[in-house]
């Protein structure tokens, strides 16, 4: 007993911060669940012996594990999962209110989307005002140099 507190002891102090927050998250979400490791495990889609291994801090939670939960077990928010944040402290407004479900992830993912369009429509904006303006000194340069040509010389 005495060797398996010392592994575990020993494993959270080796484990970084991050690890050992997200573990703790995965292990308050199997326990609400109510199940045991074995209904918990085939659930999320991974072996009983990993979801074991992370409620005594000797491994990690690996992806398999954070998307199993994330894609079988609908009152888990997906960010705060990962991350430890809650969506609106990550996310200045609320996500938008509906009828239907909306999926933090799918709405963190719009703003991402819709930031990287502005910017992307931006750059071409910046692009296209930068031709015009060639273009414009270009024939200026060419009325002048016509002019040029044809004024007398003194």
């Amino acid at each position: 007993m005495v060797f398996f507190y010392y592994v575990c002891v020993f494993n959270i102090k080796t484990m970084d911060k991050q690890d050992k927050d997200r573990a703790d998250r995965v292990i308050q979400i199997y326990q609400e669940s109510g199940m045991n490791q074995r209904q918990f495990s085939d659930l999320i889609g991974v072996s009983q012996q990993l979801i074991s291994a992370i409620i005594n801090y000797s491994k990690k939670p690996n992806e398999s594990v954070l998307f199993g939960i994330i894609d079988n077990i609908d009152s888990v928010d997906p960010l705060w999962l990962i991350t430890g944040k809650k969506m609106k402290t990550v996310i200045e407004h609320d996500v938008p209110l509906s009828s239907e479900k909306t999926n933090p992830i799918s709405f963190y993912l719009k703003d991402i989307v819709k930031e990287r369009i502005n910017k992307l429509a931006d750059n071409i904006l910046k692009e296209r005002l930068s031709e015009i303006i060639l273009n414009k000194i270009s024939t200026l340069e060419n009325l002048t140099g016509e002019n040029n040509e044809k004024a007398p010389e003194i």
